[in-house]
């Protein structure tokens, strides 16, 4: 019994922190950033246009050496992917109402 414990604390123990690390050099999206459009705080004059978004997107993750496709819109939201060369390094959302660009990479 105890020699089992102490298998398990042993495997526990060895098993590398890299396997949780995140897959991009970088973090692309930080949590709860926000547009430079709008405040830090996430309020905006008035709600922004579709067009206005995509362009305050576009410039956000060109400034990033990043490219940006946009996938949908839903309501007040905006979906889009963001990619470095070929690769897709993050999937967001964007709050068109307060300017919150959110990373939904599981």
């Amino acid at each position: 019994m105890k020699g089992s414990i102490l298998i398990y604390i042993s495997i526990i123990l060895l098993i590398p922190a890299s396997v949780f690390a995140w897959h991009y050099k970088k973090y692309v999206t930080p949590y709860g950033d926000v547009c430079p459009i709008c405040s830090k705080y996430g309020v905006c004059d008035s709600p922004m246009t579709h067009e206005q978004a995509k362009k305050a997107l576009i410039d956000y993750y060109h400034k990033k050496g990043l490219a940006v496709q946009l996938e949908g819109k839903y309501g007040r939201f905006i979906k889009a992917k963001i990619y470095d060369k070929d690769e897709v390094v993050d999937v967001i959302l964007f709050d068109r109402l307060t300017g919150r660009i959110r990373s939904i990479i599981y």
